[in-house]
């Protein structure tokens, strides 16, 4: 039986906002079972796993289907990057609270890290403006981003269709960080599938920048698709950002800060000014990591009215 709306979306705060257990950072802590691995009273769990490039680590996508009939036209659905951490959250209390409940696709890689840092770099990453190699402040390779929306348009939308009744007029991308830079550039592509498109504290420094303009430029034209697009950051990430210890890691955080601090403010009035619907979302007192689960979070309650579909 479900809890009455006010007290499901507090119990949801409560269990999506509590801290992780090593926080929203890459970590060599072992991720513990997730619900795929335990199964669930609330959904039904199938896993797909698909090659990854060059024989590297797979492709794991978990799909949690709720129990009971589907509607008519299907699922409203959401596919979260960062699968693994994002599998962390969803446990069976946690999807029990939801006011209503979606498909959930987790786009995760075959490993027990929460994120795994060399291939979100790969795949979530746009390429250089020339096609010069580009790669991030800790060298690690990047600028996979196309090669990933086509497998995920090809081949992973097709295989989740066939497992669930999912309805891709109402379907989300969400990405936090390079995964927000991922929505960002897969929003701006006419053929990626999905209707809505959440940026969640995009790293808008990648690449010295270089999506900006290129965003700018796209939306002048009148080339990008009119389809609603979020953005969310959290209200004291330059503030609460330390220095680290690894030389790399330094170079990466002295990226992010030369970046104009409103440019994710300048991008939403580019865009809102250019007719294109959604909103920006600012989470106040949280950090960069934070900004993960409240985000998911904050998706997951708002559900999809019948008024979004296109």
């Amino acid at each position: 039986m479900r809890c009455s709306p006010i007290l499901a979306l507090s119990l949801l705060s409560v269990l999506l906002l509590r801290p992780l257990p090593v926080g929203a950072q890459p970590s060599h802590e072992p991720l513990g079972p997730s619900i795929l691995d335990t199964g669930s009273a609330v959904v039904d769990t199938d896993r797909l796993t698909f090659p990854g490039p060059d024989g590297g680590t797979p492709y794991e996508i978990g799909i949690l289907t709720p129990k009971g009939p589907a509607p008519e036209d299907g699922f409203p659905v959401i596919f979260a990057l960062d699968g693994q951490a994002v599998l962390e959250l969803l446990t069976d209390d946690a999807l029990a609270a939801l006011p209503t409940l979606p498909v959930i696709v987790t786009l995760g890689y075959d490993t027990e890290r929460r994120f795994a840092g060399d291939e979100r770099t790969r795949d979530y990453t746009p390429p250089s403006v020339d096609g010069a190699p580009v790669v991030d402040p800790r060298g690690r390779a990047g600028g996979g981003a196309g090669a990933f929306l086509a497998l995920i348009r090809t081949e992973i939308v097709p295989r989740v269709e066939r497992v669930a009744p999912i309805d891709m007029q109402r379907g989300a991308l969400w990405g936090h960080s390079y995964g927000g830079l991922f929505v960002l550039w897969a929003a701006g592509d006419p053929a990626s599938p999905f209707s809505h498109y959440v940026a969640a504290s995009p790293s808008l420094w990648w690449d010295n920048g270089s999506l900006l303009p290129r965003i700018e430029a796209q939306v002048a034209a009148g080339h990008w698709p009119d389809r609603p697009l979020d953005l969310h950051h959290g209200g004291q990430e330059r503030a609460r950002a330390s220095m680290p210890d690894d030389p790399k890691a330094q170079k990466l955080v002295r990226m992010r800060s030369a970046l104009p601090e409103g440019a994710l403010g300048a991008l939403d009035e580019t865009l809102r000014g250019a007719g294109i619907p959604g909103k920006l979302t600012t989470f106040p007192g949280l950090s960069h990591g934070e900004t993960f689960r409240a985000s998911i979070r904050g998706l997951l309650e708002r559900g999809f009215p019948e008024a979004e579909r296109r």
